[in-house]
C-alpha cells in the first residue's frame, strides 16, 4: 500500500506526516497474519518510511519502486536495500541545486530532496503550479538521460527511470512471501495506477483513495474516499 495519502493523511509540508496512534501496531498485526507479505510501496526513501516507524522494519518499496528493502519478518537484520538505475550524477546534483535554488523565490513552494530523486510541492501555493512544472522541466534537461518527471498531487518529481509502483509489485510478487498470494494495492494518486494496473493483471484488487472527482478514471476496482476509511476498514480486518 501507498502512505502519504492512503494510509497517511496528507500533511502541509512532506516533513508534516505521521502515522498517528495505533497505526503501527495495525500493520504488524496485518503483517504477521499475512505470515509477513505485506509492503508498503511510496515515493518516499526507505530511510525516512523507517523514520515514521521506529524500532521495527516493514517491506518498503521507496522511490516508486527504485529502492527494495525486505522487512524483518522476512530478512535478517542489515538486510541491504536494492536500487534500480545508476547512482546520482554530477548532472543529477546540478539540476538538484538548480531546483533548490530557484524553490526560495516561491513562497509556499517546498523543495524535497530524497537522495536519488528530488520533488517540489506547491500544496500551499497552487499559483505557482506552472513555474514548479517550468523548473521541473529545467532539471529534467540538465540531469540527463536516465530520469524522468512524475506529477501527483500538487507535486513534480524527478525519479530515475526504469522503475516504478507496478514495477515494484511484480518484483515483490516474483519471491516470498508474496508469491503465489492474491495480490490487493491500495493508493491514492496518479503515481499508482502502475500499481493498479499489474494488480488488476494479476486478477488481485485494487483500491483507489479519495473523492468521487478524483477517482473518477481510475483503474483502481474499488474507491474509498479517505485515509482515515481505508484505516478503519483495515482494523476490522486486523
Amino acid at each position: 500500500m501507498d502512505l502519504d495519502g492512503t494510509l497517511l493523511d496528507l500533511a502541509a509540508s512532506p516533513d508534516a506526516v505521521s502515522p498517528g496512534e495505533g497505526t503501527q501496531d495495525m500493520l504488524q498485526t496485518l503483517e504477521a497474519a499475512a505470515s509477513g507479505a505485506l509492503a508498503l510501496i511510496t515515493g518516499r526513501p526507505v530511510a525516512f518510511v523507517d523514520s515514521l516507524f521506529p524500532g521495527y522494519r516493514f517491506t518498503v518499496a521507496g522511490l516508486h519502486g527504485t529502492e527494495l528493502r525486505p522487512g524483518e519478518r522476512i530478512a535478517p537484520p542489515g538486510a541491504a536495500e536494492t536500487f534500480a538505475g545508476e547512482a546520482p550524477t554530477a548532472a543529477f546534483r546540478h539540476g538538484r541545486d538548480l531546483v533548490r535554488n530557484a524553490a526560495q523565490d516561491l513562497p509556499g513552494v517546498l523543495f524535497e530532496d530524497k537522495g536519488r530523486a528530488f520533488a517540489l510541492h506547491y500544496r500551499q501555493a497552487p499559483e505557482h503550479r506552472a513555474e514548479v512544472e517550468q523548473i521541473m522541466e529545467r532539471a529534467l534537461i540538465c540531469a540527463g538521460e536516465g530520469y524522468l518527471l512524475r506529477p501527483g498531487k500538487c507535486v513534480v518529481e524527478l525519479c530515475p527511470a526504469g522503475a516504478d509502483k507496478g514495477t515494484a509489485i511484480r518484483r515483490l510478487m516474483a519471491e516470498p512471501p508474496f508469491a503465489g498470494r492474491i495480490p490487493f494495492a491500495a493508493g491514492d494518486d496518479v503515481t499508482d495506477e502502475a500499481m493498479f494496473r499489474v494488480v488488476n493483471e494479476m486478477n488481485g484488487l485494487s483500491l483507489r483513495i479519495g473523492e468521487p472527482e478524483m477517482t473518477r478514471d481510475s483503474l483502481a476496482m474499488a474507491k474509498l474516499p479517505s485515509p482515515a476509511d481505508f484505516r478503519t476498514w483495515m482494523r476490522r480486518i486486523a
